[in-house]
C-alpha cells in the first residue's frame, strides 16, 4: 500500500463512529466562534442578479430528457440558474432566531461549499467574461477577476458549445466547528450535492454540465484565486471544475487550457470575510489533505453505462420541475408507517442505476463505484428486509465474496425485473437496526426505507489515485440530491445522513473492518412531520423591498 493511500485509510479509519464512541470532535458547541454561513468578497464590484418570479413550464420528467431547448445566455438565465441551483429555498423562524435554507443539501445546513463562476461567453456589459463569486444572500454575483478579451474571444472560438465553468471550492471550518475531525468526509459530500443541483438546475434551462477530470488541485487554486494572500479569512481549499454550456456533454467533454485560463484573468478584486473570530485546530484533516491533492494527469474518461430504461415510469410524474428543487427540504422526524408505492420505489431506484446519457450522471465522468445497502421498512408489495442494489456489475462478484455474514440470499427480486436489485435478508423487520445504525436517530426506522452507501476504497484508489477518495464522496452526494428530489416527485421526504456507526454496518454484512468496502454516506425517505412551531419565509423576502423582480416568462 503507497504512503499517501495508507494515510486515507489512517485518515478513514480515525473519523469512524462505533458504539463505543464517536469519532473525534468538539463535543459542544461553541456558539461564539459559529463560522458565518455566507462568505463575501469585501470590496469587490458587486452585480446583482434578477429574481425571476414566473415559473418554468420544464416537468420534473423532462429533466431526464436532453431534449429541452436551451436559453440563451443573459442576466436572467444565468440568475434563474444560479438561484436553483445554489441559491435560498427559505427562512425558518422561532420568532427569536431565524436561519436560511439552500436549494442544495449540505451536512448540518454549514455550507461548506463555495461557488465561482468563469465566464468566458457573452451575457452583458454589467458581466463581463471574467471570474465571479456567487453571493447567495444577496443573489449576487462578485467580481474577483476579469478575463482578458482576447482571451474570452478565444475560449468561445475553440469552445463554442460553452459558456464558462463553475468552480467549486470548501470550507472546511464550517464543517470542523460542528462534526470535528469527521468533517472533511461531509465537506466531500457537499460537493457531490452541489453539482447534482447544479446539473439538476442546467436542466431547467436546457444547459449541460460536465466535470473536468485533467484539472489538478493546484491549476485550480490559481484560477480561483485561493493561492493568494487571504490574511486572517478561513481559507478555502479547491475542489473541482464543471464545463456549463449548451451542447452534448461529450461536446463539454473537451478539456481546457486552465494554465492559460489562470495567466488571463486580471484586475483582481476583493478581500474574502473572516467568518469566526476564533478557530479550533483538527489536525487530522490537515495531515491527510496533500494525500488527497489530485495532480493534473491525463485521466481516461470513464462514463458509466446507460442503465435500464426508465422512461415508462417518468411519463407519470408530472410535477414540475422548479417546484420540485424549491420544496427540498432535510425531513427532520419521520411519521412511523406512512410508507411508499412499489413504482416510486422501483422509479427512484433505476435512477440511481448510472447513465452517461441521464441527469445527473451524465455530469460525472468516473465509473460508478457506489452500491446501495437498502433497508425496506414499508414499500407496497415488497417484503421489508435488507436488500442490495448493485450499482456495478464489475464490482458485484468482489462485493457478493467480501460480505462473509452468514445467510445472505442474494436473491434477485422478482417485482422489479430488469433492475439489479437483490434480496439479502427477506421478510425481516429492520427498522430498529436501520435506527440503531445510523446512530440512534429514529429518522432512519421510522420512513418508508432508508439505505447505506459503500464503496471500494481500495480499489478505486488503486485505478485512480488516493485523491479519488474525495470523488467516492462525491458520487454518494450526487445520489444525495437525487434521492431528496425523488422523494419530493413522490410526495416524500429525504434526509442525509452523516452520522453512522461504520464498522457496525460492516458487521451486518460480514464485511471486513478495514477492507476494501466501506459504507461513506446513509439517506432516509419517508414522510416528513412537520414541525409546527417553525415559520417559514421565502427565501428571498430580505430583498423583495430592494429589488425588482423580473417577470418575463421562461419558455422551454
Amino acid at each position: 500500500m503507497s504512503d499517501v493511500k495508507t494515510q486515507v485509510r489512517e485518515y478513514h479509519r480515525l473519523t469512524k463512529h462505533s458504539f463505543k464512541g464517536y469519532a473525534p470532535s468538539p463535543g459542544f458547541l461553541d456558539w461564539d466562534s459559529q463560522p458565518d454561513p455566507f462568505r463575501r468578497y469585501i470590496g469587490a464590484p458587486e452585480v446583482e442578479l434578477p429574481l425571476v418570479t414566473s415559473e418554468s413550464t420544464v416537468s420534473y420528467a423532462d429533466l431526464y430528457e436532453s431534449d429541452i431547448e436551451p436559453q440563451a445566455l443573459n442576466k436572467r438565465s444565468l440568475g434563474l440558474y444560479l438561484e436553483l441551483a445554489f441559491g435560498l429555498s427559505a427562512w425558518k423562524t422561532t420568532g427569536m432566531e431565524s436561519w436560511s435554507l439552500r436549494h442544495n443539501p449540505s451536512s448540518g445546513n454549514l455550507h461548506p461549499t463555495e461557488v465561482y463562476v468563469l465566464l468566458w461567453g457573452r451575457v452583458d456589459d454589467t458581466l463581463p467574461p471574467g471570474l465571479y463569486h456567487y453571493a447567495p444572500h444577496s443573489h449576487a454575483l462578485e467580481q474577483r477577476a476579469l478575463l482578458q478579451p482576447a482571451a474570452a474571444d478565444e475560449m468561445s472560438a475553440l469552445h463554442p458549445s460553452s459558456m464558462g465553468a463553475l468552480c467549486f471550492s470548501s470550507v472546511h471550518w464550517r464543517e470542523e466547528w460542528k462534526y470535528g475531525a469527521r468533517a472533511l468526509r461531509y465537506c466531500q459530500h457537499d460537493v457531490g450535492h452541489a453539482l447534482a443541483s447544479a446539473r439538476y438546475a442546467a436542466g431547467i434551462l436546457g444547459w449541460r454540465l460536465r466535470m473536468s477530470t485533467l484539472l489538478g488541485d493546484d491549476q485550480l487554486a490559481s484560477v480561483m484565486g485561493l493561492d493568494r494572500d487571504w490574511g486572517d479569512a478561513e481559507p478555502e481549499t479547491p475542489d473541482v471544475a464543471a464545463i456549463l454550456g449548451t451542447g452534448a456533454a461529450h461536446e463539454l467533454a473537451a478539456e481546457i487550457d486552465w494554465t492559460y485560463l489562470a495567466e488571463q484573468l486580471v484586475e483582481w478584486r476583493g478581500e474574502p470575510n473572516q467568518l469566526s473570530a476564533e478557530h479550533a485546530y483538527w489536525p487530522h484533516i490537515s495531515r491527510v489533505m496533500p494525500a488527497l491533492k489530485k495532480p493534473a494527469a491525463g485521466d481516461v474518461l470513464l462514463a458509466p453505462p446507460d442503465a435500464p430504461s426508465a422512461r415508462l415510469s417518468l411519463n407519470c410524474v408530472a410535477p414540475n420541475a422548479e417546484r420540485i428543487i424549491r420544496q427540498r427540504r432535510s425531513a427532520q422526524r419521520m411519521m412511523l408507517g406512512e410508507g411508499t408505492t412499489l413504482t416510486d420505489f422501483v422509479r427512484l431506484l433505476t435512477l440511481c442505476m448510472p447513465s452517461a446519457q441521464r441527469a445527473p450522471f451524465d455530469i460525472f465522468p468516473y465509473a460508478p463505484a457506489v452500491n446501495l445497502l437498502v433497508f425496506v421498512h414499508q414499500v407496497a408489495e415488497l417484503p421489508p428486509g435488507l436488500y442490495m442494489l448493485a450499482r456495478s456489475d464489475d464490482l458485484l462478484a468482489d462485493l457478493k465474496v467480501s460480505c462473509q455474514a452468514d445467510g445472505l440470499l442474494w436473491q434477485p427480486v422478482e417485482q422489479v425485473p430488469g433492475l439489479p436489485l437483490y434480496a439479502l435478508v427477506d421478510g425481516q423487520d429492520m427498522r430498529k437496526t436501520a435506527s440503531q445504525l445510523s446512530c440512534y436517530q429514529g429518522i432512519a426506522g421510522h420512513s418508508a426505507f432508508s439505505l447505506g452507501m459503500l464503496a471500494p476504497l481500495d480499489t478505486v484508489m488503486d485505478a485512480e489515485g488516493a485523491w479519488a477518495y474525495r470523488r467516492l464522496f462525491w458520487e454518494a452526494g450526487i445520489l444525495g440530491q437525487l434521492l431528496y428530489l425523488e422523494a419530493g416527485a413522490a410526495n416524500l421526504s429525504g434526509t442525509g445522513i452523516g452520522c453512522y456507526f461504520d464498522d457496525h454496518v460492516h458487521d451486518l454484512l460480514g464485511l471486513a473492518h478495514e477492507g476494501n468496502w466501506q459504507s461513506l454516506y446513509h439517506f432516509t425517505v419517508g414522510k416528513a412531520r412537520e414541525d409546527q412551531r417553525l415559520t417559514t419565509l421565502s427565501g428571498y423576502h430580505h430583498l423583495t423591498r430592494e429589488r425588482e423582480p423580473f417577470h418575463e416568462p421562461v419558455t422551454s
